[in-house]
């Protein structure tokens, strides 16, 4: 391979350059060696460069230095594992997660390395050719009028599908307007397949004007099959096209699908209908009659994706109920993670959620045999559903059934699963248990089985079982006298103790001895917990919250701690010093934050340093909130949320920025207004499968917080 690339490299101060890692001085070397003849080390290189430069999608100072050397890496066809270092570039060109400033050096630097990347649409290496097409189409639109002759001429004499649906989507983004006639002309009728998919995803991804002859193209292609796999622009093509389809288009292509495509167009068109449910408040009225239909194919995967959606939309349910009924009817599979025994849980779910009794049965058989997953009981705690004898029973045979601690022979990942798996079981059927409080007061013999085992919904539900669960006084007595048993499980056995026996004075001894045993943060949370004082805890977390901790993350997080408790006693001088101590370690700042918020104008000093986090990409939030706490100023919080809003939708970050801006929320109100009243869904990340109920929720939440601003 050639070295010239790499001749002036050593001549950039890379150590004033940073990456994900730090200081960037290890780019040379690391470019060297995944260049190198030893493809191990060349692998761990390679790696490195993806993890430092482009972090998870994020750019850095030194991306734009590193770009020209990866460039001319990539373009010299002597150089060993080029079509890493191609698509290197092609993430780089593709992502906008950076500082403004860092994202125009880095356009720079890609525009300037056009002439010699464009050659890269016909290296002999096909997996070169089709990642080129990422790279070129990402390039800054300045650079069109190079590249897309290029994309053209190349297209007349390419024959890999993948690299011919990259031209044209290459040139849809790098020049929409230019190559509209050009992308319309590849869906005619025997142009090749790849081609005309190609072209639709670019037409979708450009917003280009979506024709009656587009979506005719679209069921062409995708009714009995995909045209496009691995391909380096979508993960899911088709997701994507139909996503920009105008709703009546939209509709009628997807029951065209549904109704007459193959298992796998049917559950594409599902999941598509699906999704524009997530996104589209109209169309979950609407597309709730196709959703439920799903449930009947005869397919098992097109119902279980029927399923998932039917759960998560409400006005699809109801049109559902009797075919999952039906389903549940029968046993459930042996094997929990067969989809046979995914669907028959969700369908349980979608009952339990509608309040047909009919999951009542099949529930207690199934949980009996140790055939459900834990969301299914969950389920009975989100809907409230009251104790009753049968149901008491049933989830009484499952915990005598499980063993009351895990086995530490075992090893593994299949082991960790199950172990995993067997926690999430015991915790939800316990939490269920102290959910019902004294109605499950027969369940007291399982329960005393696992508070040995710190199950924390064990010993929680004893203590809202309250005086009836006098026959675990003694298990719960040994637990908080075990000098081996970690402190907050011993407080929290003294915490059920109290509960059983109404007598506050064995919580207190307890809290006391914690405190004693170098315990005062667990034995502190406790006593406020319960309105009692602290007494010795004070001074021992004074000392824990003035020690100063260098740059060892447990040790700050247990001094903001201990600086919180204190905090609560009017004391202010220790908070206020292990705040400024995180916020200089940059460790825990979204808790030292939190802490010079609490602390209010006290923490007045601390603002300058809360002011440099508000161009932090993590934590800009936290400051904006400690800022208005602390000095009264609106102005960084209003901007925060605007700038989180997108992101991280309407949780409860934004019901407390609201709260705490009150009347000067004013300049929010018409983007929030938009989220209540639009049909968009409220932005944000959800969990798969459960993005409507979250923006239902999210919505209802905004809604209350904005009528009791008003009020």
């Amino acid at each position: 391979m050639t070295t010239v690339a790499l001749e002036d490299i050593d001549d950039i101060d890379w150590a004033s350059l940073n990456h994900a890692y730090g200081s960037a001085e290890d780019v040379p070397q690391t470019l060297r060696e995944a260049v190198g003849a030893d493809e191990e080390v060349a692998g761990e290189a390679i790696g490195h460069l993806y993890g430092s430069i482009y972090h998870q999608g994020t750019l850095y100072t030194a991306t734009p230095w590193a770009v020209p050397f990866v460039a001319e890496l990539a373009a010299d066809p002597r150089t060993p594992r080029r079509a890493h270092l191609v698509n290197l570039l092609g993430a780089i060109a593709a992502s906008d997660d950076a500082k403004p400033e860092v994202l125009a050096d880095v356009r720079t630097a890609l525009a300037r390395e056009t002439t010699r990347l464009v050659p890269l649409l016909d290296d002999p290496d096909v997996d070169v050719r089709h990642l080129a097409t990422r790279l070129l189409g990402n390039l800054p639109q300045s650079e069109a009028a190079e590249v897309v002759p290029a994309l053209r001429a190349r297209r007349e004499r390419e024959r890999s599908p993948r690299v011919l649906a990259g031209l044209l989507a290459a040139a849809g983004r790098l020049a929409p307007s230019d190559s509209a006639e050009w992308l319309t002309g590849e869906l005619a009728q025997g142009r090749p397949a790849a081609a005309r998919a190609g072209a639709l995803w670019a037409i979708a991804d450009a917003g280009l004007p979506w024709s009656d002859a587009a979506s005719e193209a679209v069921v062409d292609l995708w009714l009995n099959g995909d045209p496009l796999t691995s391909w380096i622009w979508a993960d899911d093509p088709f997701a994507d096209i139909v996503a920009r389809i105008d709703s009546a288009p939209f509709a009628d292509l997807c029951r065209t699908l549904f109704e007459r495509g193959t298992a796998d167009t049917a559950r594409n068109a599902i999941d598509a209908v699906y999704q524009r449910c997530v996104r589209s408040r109209s169309a979950r009225d609407d597309f709730a009659p196709l959703l439920a239909a799903g449930i009947d194919h005869p397919d098992i995967r097109v119902r279980f994706a029927a399923a998932t959606a039917v759960r998560d939309v409400p006005a699809a349910a109801p049109l559902a109920a009797d075919s999952l009924a039906a389903f549940v009817a029968d046993p459930c599979a042996e094997d929990a993670n067969s989809l046979e025994a995914r669907l028959f849980g969700m369908a349980l779910e979608i009952l339990i959620a509608l309040g047909d009794p009919r999951w009542r049965t099949p529930f207690n058989t199934a949980l009996v045999a140790g055939r459900l997953t834990s969301d299914v009981p969950a389920m009975l705690i989100d809907t409230d559903v009251p104790c009753d004898p049968v149901l008491l029973t049933a989830v009484r045979e499952r915990l005598a059934a499980l063993p009351p601690e895990w086995s530490t022979e075992r090893g593994g990942y299949g082991a960790m699963q199950g172990r995993m798996l067997w926690h999430n079981e015991i915790s939800t059927l316990t939490r269920m248990l102290h959910h019902w409080g004294p109605a499950a007061a027969e369940a007291i013999p399982e329960l005393v089985r696992f508070v040995p085992h710190d199950q924390w919904w064990a010993v929680r539900a004893l203590a809202a079982i309250g005086s009836a669960a006098s026959a675990a006084v003694p298990v719960l007595t040994q637990v908080r006298d075990d000098a081996t048993a970690a402190w907050p499980h011993r407080l929290d056995c003294a915490q059920a103790l109290t509960a059983l026996t109404g007598d506050i004075g064995q919580l207190s001894a307890c809290i006391a001895e914690a405190t004693a045993a170098g315990e005062p943060v667990p034995a502190a949370k406790m006593a406020l917990h319960h309105g009692l004082p602290l007494n010795g805890a004070v001074p021992a977390l004074r000392d824990i919250a003035t020690t100063a901790t260098a740059d060892e993350p447990a040790a700050i997080r247990v001094r903001l701690e201990a600086a919180r408790l204190l905090l609560q006693t009017g004391d202010t001088t220790p908070p206020l010093s292990a705040a400024a101590d995180a916020l200089d370690s940059r460790r825990y700042t979204a808790d030292a934050a939190e802490l010079a918020g609490l602390m209010g104008p006290a923490a007045t000093e601390l603002v300058p340093r809360l002011r440099t986090l508000l161009d932090d990409r993590h934590q800009f939030h936290a400051a904006a909130l400690a800022i208005r706490r602390v000095t009264g100023d609106p102005e960084p919080l209003v901007n925060a949320v605007r700038r989180r809003l997108p992101t991280f939708g309407a949780g409860p970050w934004l019901m407390e920025s609201l709260r705490e801006l009150a009347a000067d929320t004013a300049p929010l109100l018409p983007t929030l207004r938009e989220l209540v009243d639009g049909d968009a869904a409220i932005p944000g990340i959800g969990i798969d499968g459960r993005q409507v109920q979250r923006d239902e929720e999210q919505r209802r939440q905004l809604v209350a917080v904005l009528d009791e601003l008003q009020n």
